[in-house]
């Protein structure tokens, strides 16, 4: 009796400290969890450099190798895309100061599409009210909202940017960590788990092949938003198409918006300079082709690693990216897959041993 309640006593007083434990980490969830997912995808190259310049040494180099390729590019895109955010809305005060708004409005009320569905007298309504005080204080009323929701988005950057610069530090310390102490990790753990050897490994196989699988579909997604990238900016006839393809590919690592970080103030370009039919294209194929590429390239890839049925993956996907951001992305198959293996250990160790059991008794 003693001795159970000793032993209710230290299970509730350890999962009382792992709840706290885990409770102070939530802060740093995310950068702890792209740690992992980079670790997992670094081990091999990890393995083979610390035969020659020792582990610490490869941990090291490995870490300030993704700083350079990883982190700092992505931090300029990200830092590119809200400069061009800032100098569009700067660009549509300019349109409405100067009119040259109602110069726009009305090639788009003269495309002969538009014609197709509204007759002459409702268009000559139309551009009436566009030369009206009444639309144009409309205009300059919602453009001081926009501009208050801008300075708030300034305001905010700054605490942003330090938040975005120490989740950066807790990401490359844990990496470095991760990385040069990560088999002591695994063996530390694998000694509280109630579970069988070989069933231990291939839930590990199965979270490392899941984050390979979703790093190669992430490429690959990065590849296809880039070339379809590249052939609607040649269609709009666009200058440095090769140089905006590349701008794509690298963005649709971005979150939250990926491709669209770049597409989205290119086809404003294109609409104010190339003209409206120009323009609603480029909205077009950018929402429909550069960005929806990614729903479908991305499972596709993916099921070539993991044998979990394409719907499935679909669903882990994007149900992990509503639910937890861009890291949704890795964690939603891993959540899936793993699930799927648990299943089938449960079947091999619980029902098949079960059954077999039965047999022999009988």
């Amino acid at each position: 009796m003693r001795e159970r309640i000793f032993l209710y006593f230290l299970l509730s007083l350890t999962g009382f400290f792992t709840a706290l434990a885990l409770l102070m980490l939530f802060p740093f969830l995310k950068p702890i969890l792209w740690a992992v997912i980079f670790s997992l995808v670094l081990y091999p190259i990890h393995l083979i450099l610390s035969l020659r310049i020792g582990n610490t040494y490869s941990a090291l180099f490995l870490t300030l190798t993704v700083l350079l390729i990883v982190v700092i590019p992505f931090s300029l895109v990200l830092t590119l895309a809200i400069r061009q955010s800032i100098d569009l809305f700067q660009l549509a005060i300019k349109l409405t100061h100067n009119g040259s708004y109602i110069e726009i409005l009305n090639q788009t009320l003269q495309h002969p599409f538009v014609k197709r569905f509204l007759a002459e007298e409702e268009l000559q309504k139309i551009v009436s009210y566009m030369h009206s005080e009444e639309f144009r204080n409309i205009l300059i009323a919602g453009l001081r909202d926009l501009a208050q929701k801008g300075l708030n988005f300034v305001a905010s950057l700054v605490p942003a940017l330090g938040a975005f610069l120490f989740k950066t530090f807790v990401f490359l310390l844990t990496l470095f960590f991760i990385l040069r102490d990560g088999p002591r990790f695994v063996r530390f753990a694998e000694r509280f788990l109630p579970m069988h050897g070989e069933d231990i490994e291939q839930v590990f196989l199965t979270i490392y092949k899941t984050v390979i699988a979703t790093v190669y579909g992430s490429i690959g997604v990065g590849i296809a938003q880039g070339v379809v990238g590249f052939v609607g900016y040649k269609l709009v006839g666009l200058d440095y198409a090769l140089l905006l393809a590349l701008s794509t590919f690298i963005s649709s690592f971005v979150p939250p918006f990926g491709a669209g970080f770049i597409w989205f103030p290119v086809a404003l370009y294109t609409f104010a300079t190339e003209g409206t039919y120009k323009g609603a294209f480029m909205f077009l194929y950018g929402a429909f082709a550069i960005s929806t590429i990614d729903n479908f390239v991305r499972p596709l890839i993916m099921k070539m690693g993991i044998s979990v049925p394409y719907i499935v993956l679909f669903f882990s996907i994007v149900g992990g990216l509503l639910t937890f951001g861009f890291v949704g992305i890795f964690l939603g198959p891993i959540i899936f897959t793993t699930l799927f293996t648990l299943a089938l250990i449960y079947e091999r160790r619980i029902l098949k041993e079960g059954n077999l059991t039965q047999d022999r008794a009988s």
